[in-house]
Formats: structure tokens, C-alpha cells, sequence
């Protein structure tokens, strides 16, 4: 049959077989491949994205923005790809993501929307970072990330509302998007806009003014008034009233931080142990040297959860540095003030030896002080990330509980075994504090479940999905601390064990509900993701 063919192409008078027509046709066609060659042997790289680019610098009170055609993104992921390879980023990091948006059967909406760093106009990053690791330049408004003096501790991926910066377990720090600031000096295009192929990336100069402080960028996105996103979504059919981010229904649990909540417990009961101190001190209830072991026992648990607090950090070497942001950075502020506890010790030990019962009771006094000021400077690290599960009532209502509670826990032992009758008290105000939290979370957890319009009723379904069982542990706990332990010691069981077996339980509970405090947190994030 071929052969028949090859004499029909000559005989038709083009003295070319078939092969060869093939061939020849082959080098004419428009493929593809052949455009894009075209297109770059015309012009040179640089041209090529040329208007996709600002080609002069922004002027005083403007800054570089991304800026996003939605009906061009068709969720191919180039830009993802491009960003990784350009970047030199390790396998499994990413600093572009792709999410999307769905409607509903009766609005049938699809939507693919690409993210990176929104380079804000006030950054919540670089205001929580305690060592100074972000940089807002002052020029191009680009939010740098300074891999150099980053120490890991990944308050910035709780602070961002967008899950922007990305934790690198290899490296031990945080990297994000840079918008390719290298490139751009040279006037050549970021990696995502040169490889996406129907140009819906484009980086565009922004008025700081003009940067909207309401609303959300686009659907799903957390409200903008928080850090003033500068990257801007645009499209000729606005999405659906009903439109909402494809993973919007899904349940899934936090990272859970467990050296955090280790030292939040820890460092709270040690608060709470030198409040304690200090009442019985002012009432005169204990001599010196018992005033100096309560002490001594509440400083032991707090430099414990200081020290292990330092397992979180991806660069422990560099801890030394967390005080650099202290005029902006509340977890900067909570480290420094956590810091005077080894001081307070000091001064404790050497009014005790000096016998002096009016400077220890100041020093016992300004000790207390410190560690409540830094129980609310933990406090104030979570409120500040505006997590919906972290608002003001709750933190503090757990935080603060926890550190009377515990602190009276800690007193009760302490005074039980050097034979105190205060112990009694010191426990009975540790049971009341347990049942009141308790009956508090209870009840918040239930109308947290049952309305929609809840805050925090995101987390309440992640608790009810996936941590059932830390809360009914939680809950056999509270009844036999509660009811069981003030009926044996009654009975005449020994006062010092059934204290020292009351504190132990009531710090597990409190360590079991601060691992759920961060894997029921729910960040929020970029839609779809």
C-alpha cells in the first residue's frame, strides 16, 4: 500500500515519496514547541516579560505587588514548579500553592487560585519575629526573610494568616517568598511570572494608601485588615455568593507543639507556686526557710519549662537572640520576662541566707510579679496570632487558671510534707479551681459545638472528631480529683501523698488540654490549599 502511495505523490508530479512528504510537512507545522522558540529568538528573555514587570522602581509610598487574573489561571502549576526549581527549594517545600474555590449544585463555580507571600503592608510576621528575621524593604516593599538569623521558633507560621512561611525540618528555619527580589533588580521577571503560559501572574506597583484595610482578597481569604495584603485577585465573573474553598469542610488537626505546651504548664504552675508563696509570706504563715523551699520548688518547675522550650526551636544555639524584638514581639517579651526568674532565685537565696524576713518577702513579692507578667505575655503570644480558637476570654481564662490551680497544687505538696496546716487550704483552692475551669470549658465547648456562628466552631468539630478521647481522659480526671481524692483524704489517707497524687493528675490534665489547645487551633490559610 505504501509503495501504491509513493507512485501516486510521483505520479502527481512532486517527485517526493511519502517519507520524505512527511517529512517536509513536519517542518512547517506550528507546534507548540516551535512557537515558544519563535518567541524567544525574536526577542530576548527580557523583553519577553517586559510588561509583566514594573520597569522602573516604586516611588515614596508605593511598593511591588503581585497582581492575579483569575480567568487566566487554569491551576497547571508552572508557576509552582518554576518557583521550586528557580529556587533551588528542598522536595518537599513549596513557596507557591495552588488552591481552589467551589460553588454549590445550584451555583456550579470552579475556580483555581494561585498564592505565594502577599508581601503585606503591615506584616504579621515580621511583628511577631523575636529575633528580627524579617525585613520589610524600604524601597520595594518586598518582605525578606533573613535565613541567617532565623532560630526555628515558627511564631511567624502562627502569625500569618496565609500559611506563608513554611517550616524547613532539614534546615531548622523558616523560608518564604522573596518575589525573586534578585531578578527583579536585574529587571527580569520572578520565576512564577515567566513560566505561567497565559501570563495571569503579573507584579505590578502598588499605592500603600490604596492597599485595602477590610474585606478579603479573595473568597476564604482571612479579612485584610489584619496585615493589609498588597497581592491583588481580579476576574470578569465575580464567583458566586456561595462560593467557598474546596477543603472548607475538612477537619484537620494542627501541628501540636508539644515542648510548647510543656513549658506553659510548667512555667504557669511555677507562677502560680510563687503567688502562692507570696500570700503566706504576707500572712505570715510560714517561717524563712519555708518560704525559701516553696520558692525553690516554683523557680525548679519554671526553669524546666523554660529549658525544654528550647526543643521547639529548629536553631537552639541561636536562642540567645530572642530578645532582639522585644519593642514589637509579645513571644520576645515573654522569654525576657521568663528570663528574670533566675534572677528572682537569686535574690530569694540570698535574703534567706542573710536572714532577713522583710527583703525576702519583697523578693519572694517581685518574683511572683515577674512570672505573672510573663504567664501574661503567653497569653498575649497567642491572642496577637488572631486565631478564632485563641481570642482574649479564652486564653486568658485557661492560662491563668491553670497557673492558680497548678500553683496552689504545688503549695499543697510543698506544705503538706513540712507538715503545714495550710495544706489543706492550699489543695481545697486547687480543687475549686479545677471544678470552675472545668464546668467553664464545658460549657464553652458545648455552645461552641452547637453554634455555627461561633468563633471557634471550627475547633470544637475538630475536638469532637479527632481528640474524644484526650477529653473524656481529661474528664475522668477532673472526678477523681474532684470527688474521689477529698473523700479518701478524709477517710484519714496521708495527707502528702494524696496531695503530691492530686498535683499529678491535675498537671496531666492541664498538659493533655494545652497539646489540643495547638491541634485544635485551625489556622487559617489561602483558600483550597
Amino acid at each position: 500500500m505504501i509503495r501504491d502511495m509513493e507512485r501516486s505523490i510521483s505520479a502527481g508530479g512532486s517527485g517526493l515519496s511519502l517519507i520524505d512528504a512527511a517529512l517536509r510537512e513536519q517542518q512547517t507545522l506550528r507546534t507548540p514547541v516551535a512557537l515558544f522558540s519563535d518567541e524567544y529568538d525574536a526577542r530576548s528573555v527580557r523583553e519577553r516579560f517586559t510588561h509583566l514587570i514594573p520597569l522602573s522602581k516604586p516611588q515614596p509610598g508605593e511598593q511591588y505587588a503581585f497582581e492575579v487574573n483569575l480567568d487566566a489561571c487554569t491551576g497547571c502549576k508552572a508557576c509552582v514548579a518554576a518557583c521550586h526549581s528557580l529556587n533551588g527549594l528542598d522536595d518537599d517545600e513549596s513557596w507557591r500553592d495552588m488552591g481552589l474555590l467551589v460553588g454549590t449544585r445550584k451555583q456550579p463555580y470552579l475556580q483555581t487560585v494561585t498564592t505565594a507571600c502577599h508581601h503585606c503592608a503591615d506584616p504579621a510576621c515580621a511583628e511577631g519575629c523575636p529575633v528580627l528575621a524579617y525585613d520589610k524593604d524600604a524601597v520595594t516593599g518586598i518582605v525578606r526573610h533573613l535565613d541567617d538569623q532565623c532560630i526555628g521558633c515558627s511564631y511567624c507560621i502562627l502569625k500569618c494568616p496565609y500559611d506563608v512561611p513554611k517550616f524547613n525540618l532539614k534546615r531548622g528555619i523558616v523560608r518564604k517568598c522573596d518575589m525573586c527580589q534578585g531578578r527583579l533588580a536585574e529587571g527580569e521577571a520572578p520565576a512564577c511570572v515567566q513560566s505561567c503560559p497565559n501570563e495571569a501572574i503579573k507584579i505590578k506597583v502598588v499605592k500603600l494608601d490604596a492597599v485595602p484595610d477590610r474585606g478579603s482578597m479573595v473568597e476564604g481569604a482571612f479579612d485584610s485588615s489584619y496585615t493589609r495584603p498588597t497581592t491583588s485577585y481580579f476576574s470578569s465573573q465575580p464567583p458566586p455568593a456561595a462560593a467557598k474553598p474546596a477543603d472548607a469542610g475538612r477537619l484537620d488537626l494542627d501541628h501540636g507543639h508539644p515542648p510548647l505546651a510543656w513549658m506553659l504548664v510548667l512555667t504557669q504552675m511555677s507562677a502560680g507556686g510563687f503567688i502562692g508563696c507570696a500570700i503566706a509570706m504576707w500572712m505570715n504563715w510560714m517561717t524563712l526557710t519555708q518560704a525559701a523551699i516553696t520558692s525553690a520548688a516554683a523557680l525548679a518547675f519554671g526553669l524546666v519549662g523554660v529549658a525544654l522550650s528550647t526543643l521547639h526551636l529548629g536553631q537552639p544555639l541561636k536562642a540567645w537572640r530572642a530578645f532582639l524584638g522585644w519593642r514589637k514581639s509579645w513571644l520576645s517579651r515573654e522569654i525576657m520576662a521568663f528570663g528574670a526568674l533566675p534572677a528572682g532565685g537569686l535574690a530569694i537565696f540570698v535574703t534567706w541566707w542573710l536572714g532577713n524576713d522583710e527583703w525576702l518577702r519583697l523578693a519572694v513579692t517581685g518574683t511572683a510579679g515577674a512570672a505573672v507578667v510573663a504567664v501574661w505575655c503567653s497569653v498575649m503570644v497567642y491572642v496577637d496570632t488572631r486565631r478564632p480558637y485563641w481570642f482574649m476570654t479564652t486564653v486568658s481564662a485557661k492560662f491563668l487558671g491553670t497557673m492558680l490551680m497548678l500553683g496552689a497544687g504545688l503549695c499543697a505538696v510543698v506544705w503538706s510534707l513540712a507538715g503545714m496546716d495550710i495544706a489543706g487550704w492550699a489543695l481545697g483552692c486547687a480543687l475549686v479551681c479545677r471544678w470552675s475551669l472545668s464546668l467553664w470549658e464545658i460549657s464553652s465547648y458545648r455552645r461552641a459545638l452547637q453554634d455555627e456562628t461561633c468563633a471557634w466552631h471550627k475547633s470544637a468539630l475538630v475536638l469532637r472528631k479527632h481528640l474524644p478521647g484526650q477529653m473524656e481522659v481529661r474528664g475522668l480526671l477532673l472526678i477523681f480529683v474532684g470527688l474521689v481524692i477529698p473523700v479518701v483524704i478524709a477517710a484519714g489517707a496521708s495527707m502528702p501523698w494524696m496531695t503530691g497524687l492530686a498535683l499529678l493528675l491535675m498537671f496531666g490534665s492541664q498538659l493533655i488540654e494545652r497539646l489540643y489547645f495547638f491541634t485544635a487551633a485551625a489556622g487559617s490559610k489561602m483558600p483550597g490549599n
